[in-house]
């Protein structure tokens, strides 16, 4: 058991030193201060604890890298949570926009926890984006170096298309995550919306 523990805590560990946006300080002291009153303890209301990161996880309100479907997102930019008990007995307000738009990009930015970035890369919101990139063409300077002036001239080719899961050639798919692989080692990410 204590085995388990600490594999969980050393995962857990490496997804949030993977990802761009910190949890603990700019997504839970949301929760504490505009959350928690009601979305904590044994009985959390309507089962949703957003008391810790493993909490939220657990809940099953986020979609990761899809803040869209995730029910976290749609209930606080709807403006329906905080609700009017909060509102007005707690005197808990609304989330600001910027809370809001911060939420989403974390929802986006746990996508890292799924995507093996080349070295040359870093996830950030769930992208592989380049750590080198002088000229901002999107082509790490690694790859730029060792271009001929024949494969400049090339197009780039879709090497590879897969969805969050894995799956292969899902592109077609409603609200759906597909993943773009090139052949000069560029990665896009883009969410189909039909």
């Amino acid at each position: 058991m204590r085995a388990i523990l600490i594999i969980s805590f050393f995962l857990l560990h490496n997804i949030l030193l993977a990802q761009s946006i910190d949890y603990n300080t700019e997504i839970q002291p949301i929760f504490d201060n505009s959350c928690v009153a009601c979305h904590s303890g044994p009985n959390p209301s309507a089962g949703i604890n957003l008391s810790s990161y493993e909490n939220v996880i657990a809940s099953n309100i986020v979609d990761v890298g899809n803040y869209e479907n995730s029910i976290l997102w749609q209930e606080v930019s709807s403006g329906d949570m905080p609700n009017n008990i909060a509102n007005n007995n707690l005197g808990i307000p609304d989330l600001t926009e910027e809370q809001v738009a911060l939420i989403a990009n974390w929802i986006l930015d746990l996508e890292c926890m799924a995507l093996d970035c080349l070295p040359e890369y870093t996830c950030v919101l769930g992208e592989c984006v380049c750590i080198n990139d002088a000229d901002g063409d999107g082509i790490c300077d690694e790859f730029e170096n060792e271009t001929s002036l024949d494969a400049t001239n090339k197009e780039r080719e879709v090497v590879k298309i897969f969805d969050m899961h894995g799956q292969y050639g899902q592109e077609n798919e409603k609200n759906h995550v597909v993943i773009y692989i090139y052949n000069d080692g560029t990665v896009r990410k883009e969410i189909q919306i039909k």
